[in-house]
């Protein structure tokens, strides 16, 4: 049977009340939360706990689904589960995948620091609102 799409996860990561962001070292060079795509039969709970492991050195407890996104994605279709995330440290080890990161708080991402993208692919304002208003209502 062929494949009809790929699985990804995501993190909002927060510290302190900021997200972490992570620029991409190659295409799409934007500036998101980190993640990425799930290993042949992995189990997404255990897949975002690795990605955000092997991208930034954080140890994260997800603390509830935040969204489902479903879309084209470099001639595919990609389904990513994002997480809404919390850590106890805020010392990035940054991996080989990207080469800058930065804690944001949502009046920073308002004010365009970091710039988010402005097109496809990327994340938007809205997706940290929605993971921000989630956050509040679990805190």
């Amino acid at each position: 049977m062929p494949l009809t799409h790929q699985l990804a996860v995501i993190a909002y990561v927060i510290h302190d009340g900021k997200f972490l962001l992570l620029k991409r070292n190659h295409e799409p060079k934007v500036w998101g939360p980190p993640g990425g795509r799930l290993e042949m039969d992995e189990n997404p709970a255990e897949g975002i706990l690795r990605e955000v492991k092997e991208e930034s050195g954080l140890n994260i407890r997800v603390m509830a689904p935040a969204d489902i996104w479903y879309g084209s994605f470099r001639g595919g279709i990609l389904v990513s589960i994002d997480y809404l995330a919390e850590t106890g440290s805020n010392e990035v080890r940054l991996s080989d995948e990207h080469c800058a990161f930065q804690w944001a708080t949502i009046d920073e991402l308002k004010a365009g620091n970091p710039p988010l993208a402005d097109g496809e692919p990327g994340f938007k304002l809205v997706d940290f609102e929605k993971a921000w208003e989630l956050y509040k209502k679990l805190r």
